[in-house]
């Protein structure tokens, strides 16, 4: 009785898997290459090839001498190439004409480094160029009207320019008018000079460093910096000193200037005078002088010389300086027409030039106090 074929005892051969057979014969050669060899490649040379006794093919790399000169070789025929007008060692339209660019042996370059613009590049610079005139000439047009606004405006409260005319002094002007603070009663005349034009007209008062008579700020200015060190120094010398002495003595000392203005300017249109010629900063260099001989009188109390001394400087040094006042303001309250017409018009009664006399001797009466309390250190 035969068996079924489930029963059959004898089993199936065991599975091998297939052993890689690899082809006795080097693999083709890679594209050609101009500039190189047949026997430039790697897989040229049959002695590389091996083949084990089991059936596997091996191929061994190349030497590295060998390798190099490939790679230089190839790197040579690159550079070669690319003087026809091929990039980075492209391949010759001639030679691989599918892989260029058309029929024509030097493609078009593209925008990059060293390398032909697009066609629309000239417009775009141009239209650069007239951008930035444009924005030139803007910005000329803006600082134009910006200054013009600054000289309508911000000059009517602060004049630059003659701020500038006030300090430009002379070492000869100020040695001058030191001695004129001091010693105002045998100075003649007082009487301000005039700026003519050269048709012979009147443009003005003369500066500062040109008549002896005008008012500057240079003056002021550095005698109220030296009376606030002085107060310092007095201070110290007392054992008093302390930070805050600076600041309240320049600050006492800015008060007293500006209220002093203050009040030349309420009495002026209280007496309705008008078309002085006096600015408020010419009132101001005359309100600045009286620290002149304040710093005298610092400078005496430091050596100690008495208090009868320290009075006597004092006293007058504040003549002095009520006698320069009412010289000074003269043409301000009382002008003479015949020394600037185009300036002052009009003549004046008897009562409006009593009244302004008063109010210069008030003035004048006013620097005891002023001088008093900031001689006080």
């Amino acid at each position: 009785m035969a068996q079924p074929p489930y029963m059959n005892s004898r089993s199936p051969p065991p599975l091998q898997h297939p052993k890689p057979t690899h082809p006795a014969y080097p693999p083709p050669e890679p594209p050609h290459t101009p500039g190189t060899s047949n026997n430039s490649s790697p897989y040229s040379q049959a002695q590389r090839i091996s083949q084990d006794g089991a059936g596997y093919t091996r191929y061994s790399s190349p030497p590295v001498g060998e390798h190099s000169s490939a790679g230089a070789a190839t790197g040579i025929s690159a550079s070669s190439s690319g003087v026809n007008g091929n990039l980075y060692g492209a391949p010759n339209a001639q030679t691989h004409p599918r892989q260029g660019y058309g029929a024509s042996p030097n493609p078009p370059a593209m925008g990059g480094y060293g390398m032909n613009a697009p066609q629309g590049f000239g417009a775009w610079a141009g239209m650069n160029d007239a951008t930035a005139q444009m924005g030139v000439q803007f910005g000329k047009s803006a600082v134009a009207a910006g200054q013009e606004y600054v000289e309508k405006n911000f000059t009517r409260y602060l004049p630059l320019q003659l701020i500038k005319i006030s300090f430009s002094v002379t070492n000869s002007y100020v040695l001058r008018k030191l001695r004129l603070i001091l010693f105002p009663w045998r100075h003649s005349p007082w009487a301000r000079q005039v700026k003519r034009t050269g048709e012979g007209g009147v443009e003005g008062w003369q500066p500062p460093r040109d008549d002896i008579n005008a008012p500057d700020l240079y003056i002021p200015t550095m005698a109220l910096v030296t009376y606030t060190l002085l107060s310092a120094l007095a201070s110290g010398l007392q054992s008093k000193f302390h930070p805050e002495i600076l600041g309240f003595t320049l600050s006492k000392a800015l008060a007293v200037v500006i209220v002093e203005f203050c009040i030349i300017k309420l009495g002026c249109y209280l007496l309705d005078v008008r078309n002085s010629g006096a600015s408020g900063v010419e009132l101001i260099g005359y309100g600045g002088y009286k620290f002149v001989g304040i710093i005298l009188t610092i400078l005496v109390g430091f050596l100690n010389l008495g208090r009868l001394t320290s009075i006597a400087v004092f006293v007058y040094a504040l003549c002095a300086n009520g006698f320069f006042l009412l010289r000074s303001l003269k043409y301000v309250l009382l002008p003479d027409p015949s020394s600037m017409p185009a300036v002052t018009a009009g003549t004046l009664s008897h009562s409006q030039r009593s009244r302004r006399v008063q109010f210069l001797l008030f003035v004048a009466a006013t620097q005891l106090i002023w001088m008093g309390w900031l001689s006080r250190v």
